[in-house]
């Protein structure tokens, strides 16, 4: 068995890396590339044959890269945005979350029920998020030296969910914090905190999605194939009804009503994430193992007929021309 994680994670990246050139000419999503590279390395093909062990030290590099992918997302999200399209936003959100949410959870409660959430822990998130923003966006505006900045992101970022693990907080929401934070606190400057890290974003797609292919397991996926089946229908219908309603409320544009659930389809890093961290938990390892492989196989799933689902709406909401 190898046990070398620099020789496993070596492995993977340069899978990744090829598996994502060839996405890139063949113009289709990189995401499901780099999930199959990492597919390729699993127990039931090339890992097993060598004995990969990556349960031991993946969990590290998985937290960070998923950090920083909430980090970005984030910063992203300003209160210029908000201020002008805030309620379509909100409503709109809150139906195709809460739409899949509850969709999935009747069509499969048991697993649901093992995911539980906390009105106490998210405001904890928030909170511990918007002072480390705060506090980030302060050293931003003292420190002129531009090679500190990714030190000085990356270093808020560990720092923060090392605390939101002690403080049993959503390490998740409080790295988006963060970045929002940031973002919101530097205002025009903001950009000096998020370009170095975007700059690594290519390689924090590789490393997270690649490691996440490798846990593929086809035994326990042959076991869940009418879960997959059942959450990507589930999920799928209850993010477009979920946002033809609550858009109505909102008084949208009937036209973002009709067409905008097609533009939600795809899934990808935070719900992987999650299901990673649930394998972390020792209560729910056998079922995180499950939640995995059938969130992977639902993300491949998603990333083909994604894009085809966002042409279509932007073609028939007369957006684009074919």
């Amino acid at each position: 068995m190898i046990h070398t994680p620099l020789l496993i994670l070596g492995l993977l990246l340069v899978s990744g890396l090829l598996f994502g050139l060839v996405a890139s000419r063949l113009k289709v999503p990189r995401i499901a590339a780099y999930a199959l590279a990492g597919l390729l390395w699993s127990q039931n093909l090339l890992g097993g044959y060598f004995g990969f062990d990556i349960a031991s030290w993946s969990p590290l590099l998985t937290n960070l890269a998923l950090a920083i992918i909430a980090y970005t997302i984030g910063g992203s999200i300003t209160f210029d945005q908000l201020r002008r399209l805030g309620k379509t936003i909100t409503f709109c959100t809150l139906g195709e979350s809460f739409g899949a949410v509850i969709l999935v959870v009747v069509s499969g409660s048991s697993v649901a029920d093992a995911i539980v959430g906390s009105g106490i822990e998210i405001i904890g998130a928030v909170g511990m998020g918007i002072v480390m923003g705060g506090l980030l966006a302060y050293l931003g505006h003292r420190v002129r030296n531009k090679r500190f900045f990714l030190p000085m992101v990356l270093s808020a970022l560990m720092l923060s969910q090392g605390l939101a693990e002690v403080a049993h907080v959503s390490p998740l929401l409080t790295a988006m914090c963060i970045g929002f934070s940031a973002r919101a606190v530097y205002q025009s400057g903001g950009d000096r905190l998020f370009a170095p890290v975007e700059f690594l974003e290519e390689l924090v797609f590789i490393i997270f999605f690649t490691l996440a292919g490798a846990y593929f397991k086809l035994s326990v996926l042959q076991q869940g194939l009418d879960l997959v089946f059942i959450y990507v229908i589930a999920r799928v219908a209850g993010k477009m009804l979920g946002i033809r309603l609550m858009s109505r409320l909102a008084g949208v544009p009937k036209v973002v009503s009709q067409y905008l659930g097609f533009c939600v389809v795809p899934q990808a890093g935070i719900a992987i994430g999650l299901a990673l961290s649930l394998m972390q938990t020792i209560a729910y390892k056998d079922m995180g193992l499950l939640v995995v492989n059938t969130i992977l196989a639902s993300t491949l799933i998603y990333e083909i007929i994604g894009p085809f689902a966002t042409q279509f709406a932007l073609v028939r909401a007369k957006e684009v021309r074919l």
